[in-house]
């Protein structure tokens, strides 16, 4: 009798060309899952040489990295690292989307106790290969355990035929967002956030909704000072990602931002904010 890793291995064998070249939100997560399955029966090395995209980047310090180019610097570790999303948003294009999700770290064995875990925040895309790749990825720690993930939220973007503007004024946008932000001004930011937006940060599980995520931005140092760097939007300009830097007190940090384009107004509707 086949186990039930036998089963899923095959299961994802199967499914695995479809699911990357699939424009869908199906092949979205599992794009994501296979990712997750990949490297943790491998090396978090080879996972990331295997999903990140050539001009995905990766965060440390404040500074965005090149995955490739950074992992294969690497050595090859014993850490197994697992994650599962429970989060996906994509574009009505198809091309462009985000995931979320808790993760695990553990040092030697898959039946070791966690040493780290926390939220990831990812960004995909369609190559011209038709296979789903990893543009950016940034992770939030937090000592909590989250709860037993029942189903995935999906966030599928309508098709409307509206073209609501371009990375340049994504861009501003997300300027004035981080502007609002290290002024403390909540009036400013809050009506980019919905009901259904969610916050990574370090030392919490992820804060969702306005209310949980007005109390989470409440809590950035004074005095933070955070920079867009760059963005890129969908062919449907419907969704988008930001990141960029904050510095506070001389320590460099990073932020993943996503945008959805909804009911003619754009929502921040997944970030990561490291301070």
């Amino acid at each position: 009798m086949r186990s039930r890793s036998t089963i899923f291995f095959l299961i994802l064998l199967t499914s695995a060309q479809p699911a990357l070249s699939q424009k869908t939100i199906k092949g979205l997560i599992n794009a994501e899952k296979q990712f997750a399955w990949f490297t943790s029966t491998h090396t978090v090395k080879e996972g990331f040489l295997q999903y990140m995209d050539s001009a995905g980047v990766i965060f440390q310090q404040g500074g965005e990295r090149n995955a490739l180019e950074f992992y294969k610097k690497q050595n090859a570790g014993p850490g197994i690292l697992n994650w599962e999303p429970d989060f996906a948003v994509i574009s009505a294009s198809g091309d462009i989307g985000a995931t979320s999700g808790p993760f695990t770290f553990r040092a030697k064995s898959a039946q070791d106790t966690p040493v780290g875990r926390g939220t990831f925040c990812s960004v995909w895309r369609i190559n011209k290969q038709g296979e789903w790749k990893n543009m950016a990825d940034l992770g939030s720690q937090c000592r909590i355990a989250p709860p037993e993930i029942i189903d995935v939220k999906e966030i599928i973007l309508p098709k409307t035929g509206i073209a609501p503007g371009t990375t340049d004024e994504l861009l501003l946008l997300d300027k004035k967002f981080n502007n609002a932000l290290q002024e403390k001004k909540v009036g400013d930011w809050m009506p980019f956030i919905s009901s259904d937006s969610r916050l990574n940060f370090d030392g919490s599980l992820p804060a969702t909704g306005m209310l949980q995520i007005a109390d989470a931005l409440q809590k950035m140092p004074s005095g933070s000072q955070i920079v867009t760097k760059t963005g890129e939007l969908s062919s449907a300009k419907d969704l988008g990602y930001t990141y960029g830097t904050i510095q506070n007190a001389g320590r460099m940090t990073n932020y993943l931002r996503v945008w959805i384009y909804r009911n003619k107004q754009w929502i921040a509707i997944l970030q990561t904010i490291k301070w």
